[in-house]
């Protein structure tokens, strides 16, 4: 087989091997670097990629297998000013070349050497090189077989640039959508928390006078349209001040969290509790049998109360006043705070643990 018939069929190897169902670039710039050692007087080849400011050795061959991954400066290599240039470039002797990395081409035995460049549509993206230990070792059909070789080296490249490309891009989209879903729920948590802040008595955890309001007009418009019936209570606990200035407000408070307590077993956990003042709260609950049911809640706060609360080292026997009543359509939120509120007053003035409902005490 004649040198030409030699040269053709490793051509023709390489371009196969590009066709070939599982195709890897990896293995093909290897197969490219070595084919280069055969097909020229090469002692050594890699090819280079661009990376920044650096070339990268991303396949090696020959003298040059030592050293894959090492990294050149762009701006003191001859490979990176192929790829500045776009251009073919051949050192024939390094040793008095101004344009080479001298001490680089001596660490690796190159006193030739040629640079053909590789593209990305019109972009230089890196280079195809081979060295030889001897000076102007290269041959105009050594350079044309390169140029060969770096045309299909090159689409190849850009196949699959593109494709990385399109990885990262779809990589640092599913990083930006979680970012965006942490930002999202960061946001859910800061907004329920004002909403806490905003709507919720802070000593107790119960709704506050906003957040009890807020609910309160809900139910209304649903029992407006027909869903059932609710109730409302206002409380308050009797002799508070008297507690509070005996024992102090740090066992006042914890009697204030005890009645909260108190008030949210009596109801369903459907059901709104709120603090509307310093001793006062106010339960909106659904009645499933109406006024027995109003009743029959009001009678297990009145209950709970006959317990004496245990605040620390104290056992403080506390009562409280229920007014109520069952709201009805046409009713506003003030006149039915009203109302509940008057209730509240009579039971107070006719003793402890007393309930009054629509304005009239219940024996």
């Amino acid at each position: 087989m004649t040198a030409k018939d030699q040269r053709l069929r490793i051509i023709m190897e390489v371009q196969q091997q590009m066709m070939v169902s599982d195709f890897d670039l990896k293995s093909f710039m290897q197969l490219v670097c070595d084919r280069m050692c055969m097909l020229t007087p090469a002692h050594g080849s890699t090819i280079e990629i661009l990376d920044e400011d650096d070339m990268v050795y991303a396949a090696v061959s020959g003298t040059l297998s030592p050293y894959l991954g090492i990294r050149l400066s762009r701006f003191t290599s001859l490979s990176g000013k192929c790829v500045a240039e776009k251009k073919i470039l051949y050192a024939a002797d390094t040793t008095c070349d101004e344009r080479v990395d001298r001490e680089a081409c001596q660490r690796v035995g190159a006193r030739s050497m040629v640079c053909v460049p590789l593209f990305k549509a019109s972009r230089a993206v890196g280079v195809l090189k081979v060295i030889d230990s001897e000076p102007d070792a290269f041959s105009p059909r050594d350079i044309e077989t390169m140029q060969l070789l770096s045309i299909a080296l090159g689409a190849e490249l850009s196949k699959q640039m593109n494709y990385e490309e399109k990885v990262r891009l779809l990589k640092e989209y599913e990083e930006l959508l979680a970012q965006l879903r942490l930002e999202i729920k960061r946001r859910e948590a800061l907004e329920h928390e004002l909403v806490q802040l905003t709507e919720r008595d802070v000593l107790t955890g119960l709704l506050n006078r906003r957040g009890f309001s807020v609910r309160l007009q809900q139910w209304m418009q649903r029992v407006g349209e027909g869903d059932g019936q609710f109730g409302v209570f206002y409380l308050d606990l009797n002799k508070f001040k008297q507690c509070n200035d005996t024992y102090g407000h740090e066992i006042g408070d914890l009697v204030l969290k005890e009645f909260a307590h108190r008030l949210k077993q009596a109801v369903s956990e459907h059901d709104l509790a709120a603090r509307v003042g310093g001793d006062e709260f106010v339960l909106a609950a659904w009645l499933p049998q109406g006024r027995e049911s109003l009743l029959g809640i009001a009678r297990g706060i009145i209950a709970r109360m006959e317990t004496p609360m245990q605040c620390k080292a104290y056992s403080l026997a506390m009562s409280t006043s229920v007014g109520c009543t069952v709201w009805s359509s046409g009713m506003t939120e003030m006149e039915l705070i009203r109302l509940v509120d008057e209730s509240m007053y009579l039971a107070k003035s006719s003793g402890s643990n007393r309930i009054a409902v629509d304005g009239n005490l219940l024996e």
